[in-house]
């Protein structure tokens, strides 16, 4: 089982402690980055794994290797050596481990470490992309085995995080850290264990210090929400893809939460991708069982699947993958999920007769229209790109539109239901109100499919006029408890409801 260590990249020794406090019982280590250090506490760090209590880690990154170190090679050697200083026998009272780049040989230092029972962590770190070579910096920090080999490498795409995960399937039975940098790279740091890591490097959020690198989770993120300790080389992986900010998404915590209340050993991390072809090649080298599916990715999906269900079909996207007999099955859960939320929201179960207007011509508003339709409504499709909005109104007899002022009169006849199924306003997407050139009357009932953040500017607006608002936290649950059904073959738990 890797270990949990958190980074601490605070001013002062202090800072970083109070920091660790927080977090005890959660991590197993704690790395001191003293390149982060004023100035006055930088020859202070002898003191730092007595008062922390737990195993202790010493690096000094410098700003080439990610890090903020700039002071010179003969400062660092200094801090390094005090630092490593011996201070008895007790375990504790010495640092368990120092990070030493791969350039860094000073046999000194090497000595000191074997002497004090500090254990060298040979690392590599690449903040600015995968190396073409990574045979041949492994063969540069492998060489002793007294050493940990650690490749830091940041991953820019799906197709990079996959190289790196094969590349480390073929390494050698030892101790070592592998990880990806990045959001691309947050797969590899929930998945350590199927990368054979010895450690797993977090930083904590809400604390008010720096991220020691991109990627980085919070620990009780990666315990609670990933349940980290309890993944295996038998834990089924499921993924959330699509654009990069699937790695701030609330749905892996509904997920993982439903498989820990289900018994079922399976884990649900987000998977970014640049293209859906580039998210199933990756899936082959993860061995993920099934994926959701969000934007930008919904509609490049059916093409490349072996098979969809009736829904995915006529909708013409998909949200939903799961692997078959046959290969990939496409299946569509947002206009369910889309119709049960909708219907509680107006409290109403007959939808026959409204009134509503579509904010959107991609995946999620094909899914609203379909649901739309099929529940008797009268709607009217706008869309910045017109084209989009005519195919789309076209497949159900709907009006179109384009999404400007033009539209406004169009619009407040259609007024009775307003769905927004773009991603503007979506934390991490487009700032702005997609709807800005309309008046509201306090009289519509305004559903966006947005639910980060809680309400966005077009939801303020609209409740400001006085009109119902509604976001869509209450789709995504009822969303995804059919995913649920589509990959375990069973009863989503209460948990997706609640």
């Amino acid at each position: 089982m890797p270990l949990v260590c958190l980074s601490l990249t605070g001013r002062t020794i202090a800072e970083d402690l109070a920091v660790l406090d927080l977090y005890r019982g959660q991590v197993d280590v704690a790395e001191l980055r003293a390149d982060y250090l004023d100035p006055s506490e930088k020859f202070l760090i002898r003191s730092f794994p007595e008062r922390a209590g737990l195993p202790c880690a010493l690096a000094i990154r410098r700003r080439a290797d990610g890090g903020v170190f700039e002071e010179g090679e003969g400062v660092r050697l200094v801090m390094i050596a005090k630092g490593l200083a011996y201070a008895g026998t007790d375990s504790l009272s010495n640092f368990a481990y120092v990070d030493l780049e791969a350039d860094f040989h000073i046999p000194a230092v090497e000595e000191a470490c074997r002497a004090f029972g500090t254990r060298v962590i040979r690392s590599v770190h690449a903040p600015h992309g995968l190396p073409a070579d990574l045979d041949a910096l492994w063969d540069s920090i492998s060489e002793s085995p007294e050493e940990i080999p650690k490749l830091s490498l940041a991953c820019r795409s799906a197709a990079e995080l996959s190289r790196l995960f094969s590349w480390a399937a073929g390494l050698p039975d030892r101790e070592r850290i592998v990880s990806g940098m990045g959001d691309h790279g947050v797969p590899s740091r929930i998945l350590a264990a199927k990368t054979g890591s010895l450690i797993a490097y977090t930083s904590p959020l809400g604390a008010g210090l720096p991220h020691a690198a991109p990627g980085h989770l919070d620990p009780e993120v990666l315990a609670k929400v990933y349940r980290f300790r309890e993944i295996g080389p038998d834990t089924l992986v499921f993924a959330l893809t699509g654009g990069r900010s699937v790695v701030g998404s609330r749905s892996p915590a509904l997920h993982n939460a439903a498989f820990r209340a289900a018994g079922i050993d399976a884990v649900y991390l987000p998977v970014p991708a640049e293209t859906p072809a580039a998210f199933l090649e990756l899936a082959e080298t993860l061995g993920i069982r099934g994926a959701a599916i969000t934007v930008p990715h919904k509609e490049g999906f059916p093409p490349l699947v072996a098979s969809l269900s009736p829904d995915a079909r006529e909708i013409g996207a998909c949200n939903t993958l799961v692997r078959g007999e046959a290969g990939w099955e496409g299946h569509n859960t947002d206009a369910a999920g889309f119709e049960r939320a909708l219907r509680e929201f107006l409290e109403r179960r007959d939808l026959g007769g409204l009134r509503a207007t579509i904010v959107g011509a991609g995946g999620a508003a094909k899914a609203v229209a379909y649901a739309l339709a099929r529940a008797g409504a009268t709607c009217l499709v706008v869309n910045r790109g017109y084209a989009k909005a005519k195919a789309l109104a076209r497949t159900y007899g709907f009006q179109a539109a384009p999404s400007d002022e033009r539209a406004a009169e169009l619009v407040a006849d259609h007024a009775d239901l307003i769905v927004n199924a773009t991603s503007v306003g979506m934390d991490g997407g487009p700032e702005g109100d997609p709807l800005d050139w309309y008046e509201f009357t306090g009289r519509e009932a305004v559903f966006d499919l947005i639910y980060r953040p809680e309400r966005t500017a077009l939801l303020l607006r609209a409740k400001a006029s006085g009109a119902r608002i509604s976001n869509g936290w209450a789709m995504l649950r009822y969303q995804a408890a059919e995913q649920f059904r589509v990959w375990t073959g069973r009863e989503p738990p209460s948990s997706y409801y609640e």
